[in-house]
């Protein structure tokens, strides 16, 4: 399960709308003045994304909860948006090289071409024939606000 802490920013009967930051696949190491990665990591917006989550609890907004995307589902659809097409595009490219004349570059390019399109047709509609629950993010629990466990504690 990948994981992820997200704040509530509304709730509807049986679903609640919650907020997350992505963070950068940065680091920070000690390298970081001399590193190209972590100034392009910098100028990222981290933008709040905000997504619907079905939900049983009774949840407030302003509460943080972590949510859960399964991994099995995130690599399926890895490598069907990724690799079924590259693959498609590399045996396009091979079977019009095959059938080349000359050593002539077009029949490798067209095939390519239109491997790619076969394969982009294919993912398409395999993506269409997924479960969606493979990929819907679940509510893993409440986590307890930092500043409620301080207000507790100077009490």
């Amino acid at each position: 399960m990948i994981e992820a802490i997200a704040t509530v920013v509304a709730t509807k009967t049986g679903m609640v709308s919650v907020e997350y930051k992505r963070s950068s696949a940065c680091g920070h190491c000690q390298q970081e003045s001399s590193c190209n990665i972590s100034s392009m990591a910098k100028e990222e917006k981290n933008d709040a994304q905000i997504i619907d989550v079905a939900c049983s609890l009774e949840l407030e907004v302003g509460q943080q909860v972590r949510i859960g995307i399964p991994e099995n589902g995130l690599l399926k659809g890895a490598l069907l948006v990724y690799i079924l097409p590259l693959f498609f595009i590399m045996l396009g490219a091979a079977i019009g090289q095959y059938l080349s004349v000359a050593d002539a570059e077009w029949p490798s390019v067209a095939g390519a071409f239109l491997g790619g399109s076969v394969g982009f047709l294919l993912m398409r509609f395999k993506s269409a024939r997924l479960t969606k629950a493979e990929y819907k993010p679940v509510i893993l629990g409440v986590t307890i606000p930092i500043i409620s466990v301080l207000q507790n504690n100077c009490h």
